[in-house]
């Protein structure tokens, strides 16, 4: 079936290529749904898709379209429900899962049934559960359009964005009117410097006791903590680094990390040594027990701030993390 179309009147001929019309259709932000269904034989199908929308509001009804070529058309030209998902900004891996070929789409991924039969997938932002209303062939693909039975929101939850070939999650531009408001001259609960530093002993005050039992200062954990990174990123797995460089990437002065960096030396931690291309200059590794303490603190560190984060949801601990990064570099 076809929709009717203007009498005597015709399109001119496009005057770009598909590619150029594809990459002109990517500026328009969607979100990633994942449409799901039985074939005859009982077993699932879904596939990922973000060509939907909504229609109407009584009835309520939804649309969405798929390539004619598409190897699943006719389980969902010929099935009479499927289910439509929208997707969380948690759930990145299960759209590209659901949009590759040549995998199990459906290997341990849990699901329920839904109306009638079609398979419902978990910790989505929203479900839309619809009965195969009619569809329309335009050009290469179908449009169905669903009359929803039932359908649920997650209201906690944020959702996955796809924007000119890549997946983004939303962030508000306005400030949430629900949060509590401090008054403007109220300083010390709103100015930036106290807040990181209330968030940084916040961050620290579970962490600080691992820090000590191990013997270590603060900034000679950072110095391990940094040796550490270092040593995952060299070729060669020593990753030396300049006392000039770690003081640094440790926040502290020079004359410091150097006093500090040969007391850890004594103590077994890190080793010295000079630099090849500059006698003058001293550069500093870890030792296996330096490395040893340092695997142990960074497990500490993550199950802490797993902890501290886990009222968050993972795109606002990306936010956070992104927009700290951007303050530490001046942008």
């Amino acid at each position: 079936m076809s929709p009717s179309r203007a009498a005597g009147h015709t399109a001119q001929p496009p005057d770009f290529s598909s590619r150029d019309f594809r990459a002109t259709l990517g500026m328009f932000a969607t979100g990633v749904t994942i449409v799901t269904a039985r074939n005859d034989n009982g077993e699932p199908v879904g596939l990922t898709a973000n060509s939907f929308n909504s229609v109407s509001l009584d009835p309520p009804l939804v649309l969405w379209s798929l390539a004619k070529a598409a190897g699943s058309m006719a389980v969902f030209a010929n099935g009479r429900h499927y289910a439509i998902h929208v997707l969380a900004s948690d759930q990145k891996a299960l759209a590209e899962r659901f949009a590759a070929r040549g995998v199990d789409r459906w290997a341990d991924v849990p699901f329920s049934e839904g109306v009638g039969g079609a398979p419902l997938l978990e910790g989505c932002a929203a479900t839309f559960e619809c009965f195969n209303r009619s569809q329309y062939t335009e050009g290469d693909h179908v449009i169905f359009v669903g009359e929803v039975e039932r359908c649920a929101r997650k209201p906690s939850a944020s959702p996955l964005l796809f924007h000119g070939g890549r997946f983004y999650t939303e962030h508000p531009l306005q400030a949430d009117t629900s949060a509590p408001q401090m008054p403007d001259d109220r300083f010390v609960g709103s100015y930036l410097g106290y807040l990181l530093g209330q968030a940084n002993h916040a961050v620290y005050r579970g962490f600080e006791n691992a820090i000590a039992a191990q013997g270590l200062t603060h900034i000679a954990w950072r110095v391990l903590a940094v040796l550490h990174d270092a040593a995952l990123a060299a070729s060669d797995s020593q990753g030396a680094v300049s006392v000039g460089c770690l003081a640094r990437d440790v926040l502290s002065k020079q004359p410091t990390v150097t006093k500090l960096v040969q007391r850890m030396a004594d103590d077994g931690l890190v080793a010295l040594m000079a630099d090849p291309s500059d006698q003058r200059r001293t550069l500093v590794t870890t030792t296996d027990e330096g490395r040893r303490i340092a695997a142990a603190l960074i497990g500490q560190a993550r199950a802490q701030e797993s902890t501290l984060l886990s009222r968050w949801s993972a795109h606002e601990a990306e936010t956070l993390k992104r927009h700290l990064q951007k303050l530490a570099a001046g942008q």
